[in-house]
Formats: structure tokens, sequence, C-alpha cells
């Protein structure tokens, strides 16, 4: 083999793989960088997580998944937050926590995973002990750190075409690396 037949192999062979993983990228999965405090002690800024931009297209999200989006109005930025409120619940922060009605039914969330003490307050958007139904295709989207997090409290519900998938995986730092539940 000559030495130009191989650059040629070497750039082609290049190429393709780089378009692979573009397509990869842009349409299956996306590596993201955790930025602030706004889902400790869950995640820390600096951690490496998995994306999976499909599978929000094949099964319901669900109150409780870690997803990224885009905030309203921004197409840059991406958050990382976790889905509280669903469409048609009827969603109320009150005493602390958040109240939930659906379906005839009334509870409170329950958030183990939240920090102990942790209160969850409004704010702009969502005011304490104000009921407010969540529109089909909009998610009420909390950051588990709740003194800390810009979130759907003033932010807004978000629509379900502004979140780009569900983090599945941390792989940075190495000692919790592993599926996110």
């Amino acid at each position: 083999m000559k030495v130009k037949e191989l650059i040629v192999e070497i750039i082609e062979s290049l190429v393709v793989s780089f378009i692979v993983i573009m397509l990869i990228y842009m349409l299956v999965a996306s590596v993201e960088v955790v930025v602030g405090p706004s889902m400790e002690p869950n995640f820390y800024s600096g951690e490496r997580i998995l994306v999976d931009r499909i599978t929000k297209k094949l099964f319901p999200l669900k109150r409780g998944e870690i997803v990224v989006f885009f905030p309203p109005n921004d197409n840059e930025s991406h958050y990382i937050k976790r889905i509280v409120g669903m469409p048609g619940d009827i969603f109320k922060i009150i005493d602390c926590g958040v109240v939930i009605s659906k379906d005839g039914e009334r509870f409170k969330l329950d958030e183990s995973y939240l920090g102990e003490g942790t209160c969850t307050e409004g704010n702009i958007k969502i005011r304490e002990g104000h009921s407010i139904r969540i529109e089909d295709n909009q998610y009420a989207l909390l950051g588990d750190n709740r003194e800390e997090s810009l979130d759907s409290r003033i932010l807004g519900f978000v629509d379900k075409k502004r979140i780009i998938g569900r983090v599945v995986f941390r792989f940075w730092p190495l000692n919790k690396v592993g599926f996110v539940n």
C-alpha cells in the first residue's frame, strides 16, 4: 500500500467516525456538565452526565426523573432539574412542600431525594399557597437544592419540547460512576 493511499484511508476513517459521533450526539445522547449548586446534594458542579435524547419520544416522562432542558427564551443554556409536576396536575407549594391534586386525589409529594431540612418556598411564577394547573405538555421542574435553584418557581412551567432528555448515567467523578435512577 502506498503512503498516499494510507493517508486517504485514514482521513476517510476520521471523517466517517466524526459524522457518526456527531449523529449520535445530536440524535441519541449527549454529554453534559453540571453547572452550579442547584441539584446538590445529588449532583455537584463539574460532574459529567449522559443525557438520553431518544426515550422521551418513546416513553412518557415521569415524576421524579432528572432531565436537562433549555430554559424559556434561551436556546443555548442547558439546565438540569427534577420533574415534580406533570401535565394535568394541580400544583401547589405550601408548608415547605409540594402538594399535588389530580384525578380527585391530593397528596404531598414525597421528596426523599432532598437534603434534610429542605424547605420548598414559592417565588415569582409559582407563589406560596396558590394552586396552578399544569397545562398539557408542560412540566414543573425544580432543583434539589431549593434555596439555590433557578427553576419553575421563577421560570414557570417548561414545555416538553424544551426538554432535551433524561439524565441516565453519571461518568465523572469516577467514585460516582453509575446509572441515575
